[in-house]
């Protein structure tokens, strides 16, 4: 499931920080899969204790 929805991030159907906040359980899978493809640029910053914007 994460190579899947890592290379859905790939082909740009979804952000990162999309599927991450819906499946955290599957990061370091995702991860994995973005790195072995030299795909690092993709992974950004999930800090979801950011204040929301106003």
């Amino acid at each position: 499931m994460a190579a899947y929805i890592a290379q859905r991030v790939i082909d740009g159907a979804y952000t990162y920080s999309y599927v991450i906040s819906k499946r955290p359980d599957l990061q370091s899978g995702i991860d994995a899969y973005l790195t072995e493809q030299g795909k690092t640029n993709l992974i950004t910053n999930t800090d979801t204790q950011q204040a929301p914007a106003q």
